[in-house]
């Protein structure tokens, strides 16, 4: 590609993020007016000291662990859904030998269904995990359960996705082994394309789960369960000793998660490298 147009490239991609700037209102001198000064000024004042009452920290618990336990069975159901999904979703390959090997009509229902499913994970994924939760919420109304729908159907469509592609990079080669050998879709998936995509299956649904349980502590404000709930009636009645404590919960319950998070994936790789040496 010519030189002059990655100019026109590069110039066209900076004047629109400046005309967004000003179409939406971007001033970083309205941080420093006086009025937004002294609002900041209230709300960090008032944060200090935290609500530290032996009440107060119990309740806070308990929403830690009902967070907790909506990203877990959310990701659960998840993947339990998205796993059946993207076996359909993962590419075709090799067009001519697979429309000779299994017809002309079978071979366009393979990909009619490829590209249903496909659509429905863009679908499931592109709504936001909130807007999810007000549907949620309207249908079964409050609590964590519309939490664990909203996290849920979001993350089929992630997951769904990400674990099409890592099935569909496996060596072709093997793929096609697999098939020659007389092997159906389901057992080439069994046999082939799952163990040599393990570790990077775990990986991704370790990592979505850490994402759903940062995503849970603010489903709350919808009224969908967990931590939030009572972070959102917190913000709301002006108590802010109480937000501290709940912010300084969710800071440490994060930081938690991210190390147990780091520690599992290392496993994981520790564990695939090991197994690699003993098949060597």
């Amino acid at each position: 590609m010519s030189s002059w147009v990655n100019w026109l490239i590069a110039t066209g991609i900076f004047l629109s993020i400046f005309y967004s700037g000003i179409d939406t209102g971007v001033s970083l001198g309205a941080l420093f007016e006086p009025k937004n000064v002294r609002a900041v000024e209230r709300f960090v004042t008032g944060l200090w000291p935290p609500e530290t009452s032996p009440q107060f920290l119990l309740q806070v618990a308990r929403l830690l662990l009902e967070t907790v336990e909506i990203s877990l069975v959310a990701t659960a159901l998840a993947i339990v859904l998205a796993l059946p999904m993207s076996l359909f979703a993962i590419r075709p390959q090799g067009e001519e030998y697979a429309a000779q090997r299994l017809g002309r009509f079978q071979w366009s229902v393979r990909r009619t269904i490829y590209y249903s499913v496909r659509c429905l994970l863009g679908l499931l994924r592109g709504i936001p995990e909130l807007m999810w939760a007000l549907i949620f919420v309207v249908a079964v109304g409050l609590g964590p359960f519309p939490g664990i729908l909203a996290l849920a159907t979001h993350s089929t469509g992630i997951l769904g996705k990400l674990y099409s592609e890592i099935f569909e990079a496996v060596d072709v080669r093997l793929v096609e082994t697999a098939r020659v050998s007389g092997c159906n879709q389901f057992q080439e998936f069994l046999f082939v394309r799952l163990p040599m995509s393990l570790s990077i299956f775990l990986s991704y649904t370790l990592f979505r789960w850490e994402c759903n349980l940062r995503s849970a502590t603010v489903l709350g404000f919808v009224g969908a369960g967990g931590i939030g709930t009572q972070l959102i009636i917190s913000m709301k009645l002006f108590m802010y000793h109480e937000v501290s404590t709940l912010i300084i919960a969710i800071l440490a319950l994060v930081i938690a998660i991210e190390l147990l998070g780091q520690f599992l994936r290392v496993r994981i790789l520790e564990g695939n490298v090991n197994k690699g040496i003993r098949d060597i």
